[in-house]
C-alpha cells in the first residue's frame, strides 16, 4: 500500500483522538488532514482528490451519536411517537438502515424559560415521544436543537459472512 494510505490512516488517527472531531477530511493533492467538529453542519459534497471519513469507534458509544443534530438522506422506514433516539435506533438497526434521526414532536420540544426547581418534590421527566427516521444513505447533516441522530454500528457478534448468506424458501 502506499504511503498516501499510511497518511490517511495518521488523519483518521488524529479524528480519534480528538474527542470533539466527528470526521476528517484527507486531501491527497494539497496533502493536508482537516478535522471536522462535533457540530458539523452542511450537504456532504464529492470533492477533488479528498476522502472524507468518520470517526468511528467501537469502544466509544459517544463516536455513533450526534446530538442536537440530523441525519438527511433517503428514508427506509419512519415511525411516530418513538420514545427516544435510543429506540429510534434499534428499530432501524431491525431494517437494516446505516443512519437513524429522531427529533421531538412539536409539542415536546424544550423552550428557552428556565424552570423553576421545587424543592420538596422531585418529579420524573415526561416520556418525549418524536419522530423517528431510518436512513440508508447520509446526504446531509443539519444543526437541529433536541435532535438525536447518529451510524448504526454492525453487531459485533455478526460474522461478515453472514451478510450474504440468506435462507431459501422453496
Amino acid at each position: 500500500m502506499g504511503s498516501s494510505f499510511f497518511k490517511i490512516l495518521i488523519c483518521a488517527k488524529e479524528c480519534i483522538e480528538d474527542f470533539s472531531c466527528f470526521g476528517y477530511e484527507w486531501n491527497s493533492e494539497e496533502r493536508v488532514c482537516y478535522l471536522k467538529s462535533r457540530s458539523t453542519s452542511g450537504k456532504l459534497m464529492a470533492k477533488p482528490n479528498t476522502m472524507v471519513g468518520f470517526c468511528q469507534d467501537d469502544e466509544d458509544e459517544v463516536r455513533y451519536r450526534l446530538q442536537d443534530h440530523v441525519i438527511v438522506g433517503p428514508i427506509m422506514m419512519e415511525a411516530n411517537n418513538v420514545p427516544d433516539g435510543e429506540e429510534c435506533k434499534n428499530t432501524c438497526r431491525k431494517v437494516g438502515s446505516l443512519y437513524y434521526s429522531w427529533r421531538p414532536n412539536a409539542d415536546n420540544q424544550r423552550s428557552n424559560v428556565v424552570p423553576v426547581e421545587e424543592e420538596d418534590e422531585e418529579e420524573e421527566e415526561p416520556t418525549v415521544l418524536g419522530h423517528c427516521e431510518c436512513i440508508s444513505t447520509m446526504n446531509e447533516i443539519r444543526l437541529e436543537y433536541d435532535a438525536f441522530s447518529g451510524f448504526i454500528p454492525a453487531p459485533k457478534h455478526k460474522h461478515r459472512r453472514s451478510i450474504f448468506l440468506r435462507p431459501f424458501e422453496i
